[in-house]
Formats: C-alpha cells, structure tokens, sequence
C-alpha cells in the first residue's frame, strides 16, 4: 500500500538558543503516548522529555513544552543520534554514533538495561556515519535501523580477517550504499534476534559542494504500525542560485520485494546483491532546518495519522519541528 505524506505545518522549539539554558542537538525523537515525547542529544548523552500539542483536526503543532532532563549512565564522550521507546518493557532504545552501538536505558533514572548484539560488519563504520536511525514497530515484535553511509574501514575486519568495504561515501555522482537491518523477537519481554540486512541506495548530493563538508545520508527510519518501512535522507549543499548551504529532506517508502539478504555478505563493494526499491514521499528543501529525527504522531479525527520531524539545532542550523500528515 502507498504512503503519501502531506505538509502541515513548521514551528520553531522553544529556547534552544546557545546560552538561554534550553537544550540543543537534538538529533532523534519517540513517542511514548499522548502527547509525550523523548529526544536524544547528540552530546553529553542527554534524553529530553518533550510534551508536543498536536491539533486533533488538522495535525497542527500547537505547542511544545520541555519537561525532565536525564544522563543516561556512559563513560567517555557520546553522539545520541537515535531513539525508540519500547513500550512493552518501558525503556528507550538509543543509537550512539560515536562507538556504534544500540543501548537501552531507564527513561527516569538513565540507568542502562541492556545492549543490542549488533551484527559485526557494523563495525567498520566510518567517523560520524554510524547510527543515526532506529524504530520499533507498535506491536514491538520488530527493530530497524541503518547506518548513515557506506561502511569502509581498513583496520575494522570480518571473522574471517577481510577489511569491510561496502563502498565510498556519497558524492554528486552517485549516492553511498547503506545497511537496513531487521530485529524481530517472540514476544515484547524476548531478547531481539537479527532477522535480515537489505542495501539501501541513497541518492547522490544534488548540489554544490561547501567546504568539503556536503553530505546526504540516511538520517532516520520509521517503522509504520502495519510494516512499512520509511527512510529519511537529509542532504546539506549549496543548491543552484545560493551563496550558502542549505539542508534537503526526503523520506522514501522501501519496498523490499526482491532484494538479496546481504547479512552474509562481508563487503558489498564489487559483490553482486540487488538492493531494495524506493519511492518518494516527501520532498523539501528545509533551509537552515537540519532533519534528523521522524517519528509517528497522535491518530487525528479524519482517520490519518501525524508524523513528528525535529531539526537538529547545532553549528547554525534552526531548531525546529515539522508536522505532516500520513495517509495509507
């Protein structure tokens, strides 16, 4: 079944100025339930309890209101840049970008719960390219997420001491190949298994270069209740007739008919796979506003249902969040 997701309307976070106290990086949201939300910050390994009014009628943010702050428990520095709340057991699911790996934690006291077992190739993930995606279905029987771009790392080897190459980064040539990898478990109180690993192609940055630092990755995952699976790419270039850097945001539908398990493919640079199909079901160029984070929303009156997207206020990028309408 076709996803179309429609527009509704952008608002700006309250109090996410440096130096106003507010907190900032925010790069992953989830929804609990209600009108409560948590979001991860990319440093100082934060979660921000978050209470966002949506309009049941038309899907229109009319609010949002910060509540308690956590240090989830970590030695050293972190990169949260991923969050999914696990409404069966009560903890969040975080994806740390700095040394790879998915935990979960005690929203109220930060404790650690657990750890994912991650499949190994996962390690070979290129500086701030690792996860930045992750979900869990409603009936939480299901886990997804991706890395960002193409792992390729020499000194990060398989069992069997093979270097991972899964190919380059993105350039204006051509897009970089990811990794969407499945969990599933028996029940919501089971461990999660690995369940299958499908390449993603993402598409190739549409604009200029800026300083070296033009980009397009994925960004976020979101699992629908019924299955189906949405990427979002966040791209930053310069676009045509612009003299500065703006960010681009496309969410696709994946369409996994078809495409080969490459769960035991250690390097998919040169291997032959067929990745998975996409189709666009959003396009927009943001502006300063940085995407990173997608997530499901409250049911509204006409039956559809709102989506959540947050911007990542870092570096001079606008802290935002975007409401849209998703119809199946």
């Amino acid at each position: 079944m076709g996803v179309t997701l429609t527009p509704v309307g952008e608002v700006p976070l309250p109090g996410l100025k440096p130096g106003q106290g507010g907190p900032s990086g925010l790069s992953g949201i989830t929804r609990v339930g209600g009108d409560t939300y948590y979001a991860v910050c990319d440093s100082g390994g934060l979660l921000h309890q978050m209470t966002i009014r949506i309009d049941r009628d038309t899907g229109v943010i009319t609010g949002c209101v910060f509540g308690a702050t956590v240090t989830l428990e970590g030695k050293g520095r972190r990169d949260l840049e991923c969050v999914a709340w696990d409404d069966a057991n009560r903890l969040v699911w975080v994806g740390d970008e700095r040394d790879g790996s998915i935990r979960a934690f005690q929203p109220v006291t930060g404790k650690r719960a657990k750890t994912l077992d991650v499949p190994e190739v996962y390690g070979a993930f290129r500086y701030n390219r690792s996860f930045e995606a992750l979900s869990i279905r409603a009936n939480g029987l299901e886990m997804w997420t991706c890395n960002e771009e193409a792992l390729c790392r020499s000194d990060a080897v398989n069992k069997k001491g093979i270097p991972v190459d899964d190919g380059p980064r993105t350039t204006r040539e051509r897009g970089t190949v990811v990794r969407i990898q499945k969990f599933t478990r028996v029940t919501p109180q089971s461990d999660w298994k690995m369940a299958g690993q499908w390449a993603y192609m993402t598409n190739p940055i549409g604009g200029m270069d800026f300083l070296g630092k033009s980009r397009n990755g994925v960004a976020e995952i979101c699992c629908l209740d019924d299955g189906t699976v949405l990427v979002m790419e966040r791209e930053m270039s310069i676009k045509e007739w612009s003299l500065m850097p703006s960010f681009l945001c496309r969410v696709y539908q994946v369409d996994f008919a078809g495409a080969t398990d490459v769960s035991d493919i250690s390097s998919l640079n040169g291997a032959k796979y067929s990745p998975v199909s996409k189709t666009a079901v959003f396009d927009r160029n943001t502006g300063l506003a940085m995407y990173e984070g997608l997530c499901l929303g409250p049911r509204l009156a006409d039956g559809t249902r709102s989506m959540i997207m947050i911007s990542d206020g870092d570096a001079g990028a606008a802290a935002r969040l975007f409401s849209l309408k998703l119809v199946q």
